[in-house]
């Protein structure tokens, strides 16, 4: 027996890997043609504390995470407690835990059931065993879960490669042999589960985060300047930008807070280049005011808003869509603004390069709200749909300069011409 889709999720203390886990075997399955969503869950701890990860992977399109999960692989029972309310193992789940894990299972607060199957597995011992360390236990672990469930066990060893790549040469070696005892220990088990993946390899898809889109859409729709401050869970927006913007000729400016960032931007916009932020909700509220001076001054900016539990400081890293009445009533007068809002993560680009085409048209500032279910889960999606219309800004013709120049001019369009100071 097999399945063409399957969900996995790992659990355990910040550091054991569970995030890592989950990324390597998207990116495997990604470069297998499969798809895939791959959401995280943690505690807002700086360092430390609980983390899980979910990865759903299937031969055919997904649109959702599962109602259940079909693998756990925990390290900690006490971890996977705090999840209980996210992560529910089917009734016919296979549980891999941690052999020496010191919480017995009937309190590890998740429903027995007769047909789950339960597995425990010395991971720390494997790894301290295969790399001399308990650290390379996530990595045994992949070792199993693609021995027993059919993923893509090349894919998941040059993921392997690739992440321990910058690393010495006998790190590599280490959790490369910590990969095979996982992967010869699962063969212990033998038989058939019923739960490996099948799947006829194709091309290979695009593994993208919804900020990532939102950072690529903003590229793509020109604009050339990004200032912000880093808040969970906009900042990979930030990371990727910094990146790759000065690439194109671009600047991206880290501020002291969001008011300056928001500043920046309305300056830099009004300098003649087509700007954005990325906030969450406590950096849209401190950004009010001057949301008000984009909208008197009609200067289009760009700004997006990966929500987060509120009220106040809230819950970083939890999703809320909690932001919609302070994005479109937030002002005070009468001061004009869209509110955009993307539903998934290919949407998060289209909507961003929407964003930036209304913001030109009316020259206006444009709020597109995402959330942290969005914005951090990982999706595949084909590289060619990441194409989009893209709309110029409007500058005034030599004719309309030597005529004298409006800004504010009535025009057969609609959009008056905006010149970049120092125009002679």
């Amino acid at each position: 027996m097999s399945t063409t889709d399957l969900t996995l999720a790992m659990v355990g203390a910040g550091g054991d890997g569970v995030v890592t886990m989950g990324e390597m075997i998207a990116q495997a399955a990604a470069r297998e043609g499969l798809h895939v969503m791959k959401t995280e869950a943690y505690g807002p701890q700086i360092r430390g504390g609980e983390a899980s990860c979910t990865v759903r992977v299937s031969a055919d399109p997904i649109f959702t995470q599962s109602d259940t999960v079909d693998v756990l692989v925990s390290f900690s029972f006490a971890d996977f407690i705090r999840f209980k309310g996210e992560l529910l193992p089917s009734p016919d789940a296979f549980i891999l835990y941690e052999a020496a894990d010191p919480l017995p299972l009937d309190q590890a607060g998740r429903p027995l059931n007769g047909s789950a199957h339960l597995i425990p597995v010395p991971f720390a011992q494997l790894a301290r065993d295969s790399a001399l360390t308990p650290a390379a236990k996530n990595v045994v672990a992949l070792g199993f879960l693609a021995e027993l469930f059919g993923l893509p066990a090349d894919g998941i060893r040059k993921a392997i490669e690739t992440k321990f790549s910058k690393k010495k040469e006998s790190v590599l070696a280490q959790n490369l042999k910590a990969y095979d005892l996982g992967i010869a220990h699962a063969r212990l088990l033998g038989g058939d589960n019923g739960k490996r993946l099948r799947y006829v390899p194709g091309s290979k898809r695009l593994l993208m985060s919804g900020n990532e889109a939102t950072a690529m859409g903003a590229l793509h729709a020109g604009c050339r300047f990004f200032a912000g401050y880093p808040i969970t869970p906009s900042t990979e927006v930030l990371h990727l930008l910094a990146e790759w913007m000065p690439e194109l000729g671009g600047s991206v400016l880290q501020t002291e807070d969001e008011l300056a960032a928001i500043g920046a931007v309305i300056g830099a916009s009004y300098a003649g280049v087509k700007s954005m932020t990325a906030t969450s909700g406590p950096g849209l509220s401190l950004m009010t005011e001057m949301l008000g001076l984009s909208s008197i001054a009609e200067v289009p900016v760009v700004i997006v808003n990966v929500q987060r539990g509120g009220p106040s400081t809230g819950i970083p890293t939890k999703s809320e869509q909690s932001d919609l009445w302070q994005s479109l009533y937030g002002t005070h007068g009468d001061a004009p603004r869209v509110v955009l809002a993307c539903s998934d993560v290919e949407d998060s680009f289209h909507t961003t390069v929407d964003a930036f085409n209304i913001a030109e048209e009316y020259q206006v500032p444009v709020i597109v709200l995402s959330d942290q279910l969005i914005g951090q889960r990982r999706e595949t999606l084909s590289i060619d749909k990441l194409t989009h219309e893209v709309r110029e800004r409007v500058a005034p013709s030599d004719e309309a300069l030597a005529a004298g120049y409006q800004r504010y001019a009535q025009t057969e369009s609609g959009v008056s011409p905006m010149s970049r100071p120092g125009t002679k």
